[in-house]
């Protein structure tokens, strides 16, 4: 049913609609989406209790 796939993004040019970077490939633009603007994960530390 699709409950838990990730939505992904359709990119139709080379340039990143996020910060403008401009790539020789559509599948180059989509990697550097998925790496560079991924959402930034909590962290929690288990010793002193940082949360993040």
């Amino acid at each position: 049913m699709g409950w838990f796939s990730r939505k992904k993004e359709v990119i139709i040019g080379n340039i990143c609609p996020k910060c403008d970077m401009e790539f020789s490939d559509p599948e180059r633009t989509l990697r550097h989406i998925e790496k560079a603007h991924k959402p930034k994960k909590r962290f929690d530390c288990d010793s002193c209790g940082f949360k993040n």
